[in-house]
């Protein structure tokens, strides 16, 4: 069985020092969310600097997944097609496919990734059932454990390995991170957040997602809390818990006419969610 020795590192604000620099061009996307909408062709440059991200927002703009029917030749066309949001969601989605390059060939650290992808997914699904912002909610889905991502980016082998353990013998994966990395990934999320100045509800959702409900807690939170527990649910979980809810009893949080918008069996749900999965990572 695999061993892992604990890392000694501070939990702290230099704790992440190490971590691989996460996409400048993403980072600036993110802060803009909380600003007024301002001329679209300064997020077409920001983009255009960054020449993976821009080919990326290419190709998934032409990709079944928005099933656009004209040819998109330039972001700035993309912007405009898809919406700033939505471009903003699909700019962090490649930031963080590039941010783990040469990780997702481990089929537990690939886990964490789709994890989040379901999460993005979900969330925005949610969203749309309640009247809210469909493409916020994908992106904070997307965000919720960017703490988890950079530890893995940190620390690929040793987080391959402790998940690995944690299959076998279930565990507080909060307590175990703490243990092993001196940070668990809410903790290093919310660092993370708070080093890049994103808005608050960055804030919110990479530090408290684990968390019960509370009275008084912001809607987006609440979504892609309920977001990350359908991902467990329906396969898109990093560690097996045997405190997994099932998919009826999570409809039964959502009011009446919410629920009545959510496919009854949850492999209908499963077949949706994995088909937009298998576009965004195909793109």
């Amino acid at each position: 069985m695999p061993t892992i020795e604990k890392n000694n590192h501070p939990a702290d604000s230099t704790l992440l020092t190490e971590v691989s620099a996460f996409p400048a061009v993403a980072v600036k996307a993110l802060q803009a969310i909380s600003r007024e909408r301002g001329p679209l062709n300064e997020l077409s440059e920001l983009i255009a600097t960054d020449a993976a991200i821009s080919g990326g927002i290419l190709r998934m703009a032409n990709s079944a997944l928005f099933n656009i029917r004209m040819e998109v030749r330039s972001v700035l066309q993309a912007i405009h097609m898809l919406g700033l949001e939505r471009v903003k969601g699909v700019v962090v989605t490649i930031a963080m496919k590039t941010y783990l390059d040469g990780t997702l060939e481990v089929p537990a650290l690939r886990a964490c990734w789709r994890h989040s992808l379901a999460c993005a997914v979900i969330s925005e699904e949610f969203a749309k059932v309640g009247m809210m912002e469909g493409d916020v909610a994908y992106t904070a889905g997307l965000m919720h454990d960017i703490g988890r991502l950079a530890l893995i980016a940190s620390y690929p082998k040793e987080y391959a390995t402790f998940l690995a353990v944690a299959e076998n013998e279930p565990c507080d994966t909060l307590e175990r991170e703490r243990a092993l990395f001196g940070v668990d990934h809410c903790q290093a999320g919310r660092l993370l957040v708070s080093r890049w100045s994103l808005p608050k509800m960055f804030l919110e959702v990479t530090s408290r997602h684990h968390e019960a409900p509370t009275a008084g807690e912001s809607s987006i939170l609440s979504t892609v809390r309920c977001g990350c527990r359908m991902a467990d649910t329906l396969g898109f979980g990093v560690v097996h818990s045997s405190q997994t809810r099932t998919y009826e009893e999570i409809l039964q949080d959502f009011p009446e006419r919410e629920r009545s918008r959510l496919p009854p069996e949850s492999s209908q749900f499963i077949e949706h969610i994995a088909s937009k999965i298998n576009s965004i990572e195909s793109a």
